[in-house]
């Protein structure tokens, strides 16, 4: 579960080396643009090989805001546009969101800032 240590577990995350060369290469390819955005934004990330990949959206609090990706992709540069709305279509207000990126074992957790 991501949970309400999510704060410490980013922190912990951005700051750990990786010893395996794909998830480093990963790793370092892994943003947002613009960031902080309005209305907008793109989360582009590159894959080594195919795999299963969930790129997921949570709030402050941990709370799933909306699933952009679930399925296979295959290996390369990937971006996918994020329209700052949640589940049901509703817009979701200002403030800093996380998104989470999972293929297979590894997942990465970067931050975003929404201003409206």
């Amino acid at each position: 579960s991501f949970g309400d240590g999510i704060i410490a577990w980013y922190e912990n995350m951005s700051g750990t080396a990786i010893d395996d060369e794909n998830v480093i290469s990963f790793k370092q390819r892994l943003i947002n643009y613009p960031n902080p955005f309005n209305p907008s934004t793109t989360i582009s990330f590159q894959l080594a090989e195919t795999s299963p990949v969930e790129l997921v959206i949570y709030n402050m609090k941990g709370q799933k805001v909306k699933t952009l990706v679930n399925e296979v992709l295959t290996a390369g540069e990937h971006s996918i546009i994020w329209d700052g709305r949640d589940f049901y279509g509703n817009r979701v207000g200002s403030g800093i969101y996380f998104y989470k990126l999972k293929t297979g074992e590894n997942s990465i957790v970067r931050k975003m800032i929404l201003l409206r």
